[in-house]
């Protein structure tokens, strides 16, 4: 392959955060499709009979935060991009990513590597595009926790240390394919989950921009098959319920966050990390600093 020559093509959903993703991307490489598909799954849910008034409060300002801290750190660069000659754009409608069409789309436009944040589980026949070239972003930490709301739990869990993005090649299973490269966002004292989650939005997008440049540049990339981890989480969105963000608002009023950042990034220790973690975010938000000023 003439490395100067891949086509990428962007496989997202609808969110800010995933709009924000195919902007930076595009700002850096050389993106020739995107795809904006629609989840096929209902979205968390904020109501439940047994909730107080206060806890069904607590449970909807958790929600209400996640939209909010979205729109201080991405929502400056957060449109759909435009569909043009040089960039195909396509909306996909619930259910309709793995089909056909989307490969069709995709092969139109020469695509010969996948970057994919934030969509329904790939299957065949998609699954079959662009071999050992499709890379996932997954936030949270494979293989220590897979799945849904992986940085949700690390943090109801009281280990903040595996908050992170996890940059991985496609496979069959649920956020399991060779791990590519690892990256942790910074946590402070007054951090919440909302403000870490958006850090690490941002960490993993470097990361993937980090690691789409190598491959244009070598031609390919070799990743690290996940290893066997006895306490690995697979986190599913039937194992999720409303008293979970109860629980963890209340760990965190009870110091968890304060605890955790006293106790420095030693006990972060005991992972293991392809890459060093870290990943500077600030290339990928040039106007970041202005917007929260």
């Amino acid at each position: 392959m003439d490395c100067g020559a891949m086509r990428i093509g962007i496989l997202t959903s609808v969110e800010t955060r995933h709009r924000y993703f195919a902007r930076a991307l595009q700002a850096r490489l050389p993106v020739a499709a995107v795809a904006y598909a629609k989840p096929g799954y209902a979205p968390a849910a904020v109501d439940c009979p047994d909730l107080s008034p206060e806890e069904a409060r607590i449970v909807e300002e958790h929600f209400g935060e996640r939209d909010q801290q979205e729109l201080r750190y991405f929502g400056h660069e957060a449109e759909f991009l435009a569909d043009s000659a040089e960039c195909g754009v396509r909306m996909i409608g619930p259910g309709e990513l793995n089909t056909p069409e989307t490969v069709a789309f995709l092969e139109a436009h020469g695509v010969d590597t996948i970057a994919v944040f934030g969509t329904d589980l790939i299957k065949p026949p998609l699954l079959g595009t662009c071999p050992g070239r499709m890379i996932n972003l997954h936030l949270g930490l494979s293989p220590y926790y897979r799945g849904t709301a992986t940085n949700f739990y690390p943090l109801l869990n009281e280990e903040p240390e595996y908050v992170g993005a996890t940059i991985h090649l496609i496979d069959a299973g649920i956020d399991s394919g060779p791990i590519l490269r690892h990256a942790r966002p910074e946590i402070v004292a007054d951090d919440r989950p909302h403000t870490i989650g958006c850090k690490a939005i941002l960490a993993g997008i470097a990361a993937m921009i980090e690691v789409l440049e190598r491959l244009d540049r070598d031609g390919q990339v070799t990743g690290v098959p996940q290893w066997t981890e006895p306490k690995a989480k697979l986190c599913l969105r039937k194992g999720y319920d409303p008293r979970q963000v109860v629980e963890l608002y209340r760990k965190i009023d009870c110091g968890l966050i304060e605890r955790f950042v006293q106790r420095g990034a030693g006990k972060g220790n005991r992972l293991r990390l392809v890459g060093d973690g870290k990943c500077n975010h600030n290339k990928t938000s040039p106007r970041r600093k202005a917007v929260e000023e």
